[in-house]
Parts: structure tokens; C-alpha cells; sequence
């Protein structure tokens, strides 16, 4: 996970959307839990860091890598019928913000 990208994403999207229903959570599964407990508490970050034991969400979602590219880090909006919604390999926190906001008013909030 990129500390910057995390930073923003805490500051900008996840405390600014969260008490409209926007879920985050960051997945990380090439570093140990421990190692993901740190960078969590390290950043001061409130949304949960998930620990992708197995890959199973990196295998879920990697299906639709060729898609959508191979690059890391990489920001999935996920609608809450599982649909992706936006991906990314290059931090664009406009883009997100555009995209979190039609959801939110697609949904009612």
C-alpha cells in the first residue's frame, strides 16, 4: 500500500463520504498481518486494513485484471451489488470522489 495514496484516501474519501455509507477497506495480502497492523497504526488510519490470507479477494477480483490492468497499487470502487464501479492503477482522487458521489445520489444518500 502506497502512504500517500492511503493518506488521502482516509482524509479525503473515507472521512468525507463515511457517514453517507461509503465503506472502506484497504486489502494487502503480499505483506504479513503484523506487517499491516503497523502501516495501519503508523498512517493513524480509522477504515479497516485487510489481510488477504490466501489471496481469495485478489483472485476474485484479479479475473478481471486483464480488464483493467496489472499495475500496483491499484483502487477498486465496488458498488453494493458487487459490481465495479472504477479501477485504477494510477491514484486519481477526483475521479473517486466523482464516482463515490454518483453512487451515493444513485443510492438515495
Amino acid at each position: 500500500m502506497c502512504p500517500s495514496e492511503v493518506s488521502d484516501i482516509e482524509f479525503s474519501l473515507w472521512r468525507r463520504y463515511q457517514a453517507q455509507g461509503l465503506v472502506v477497506w484497504g486489502i494487502g495480502g503480499e505483506d504479513d498481518i503484523e506487517t499491516l497492523r503497523r502501516f495501519r497504526d503508523q498512517m493513524g488510519l480509522t477504515f479497516p486494513i485487510l489481510y488477504d490470507a490466501g489471496t481469495l479477494v485478489l483472485n476474485t477480483y484479479g479475473q478481471l485484471r486483464h480488464q483493467f490492468g496489472t499495475r500496483y497499487p491499484q483502487d477498486w470502487i465496488i458498488g453494493p451489488d458487487g459490481r465495479v464501479l472504477y479501477f485504477n492503477d494510477e491514484y486519481d482522487n477526483d475521479a473517486m470522489a466523482d464516482v463515490i458521489e454518483a453512487a451515493l445520489d444513485e443510492a438515495g444518500q
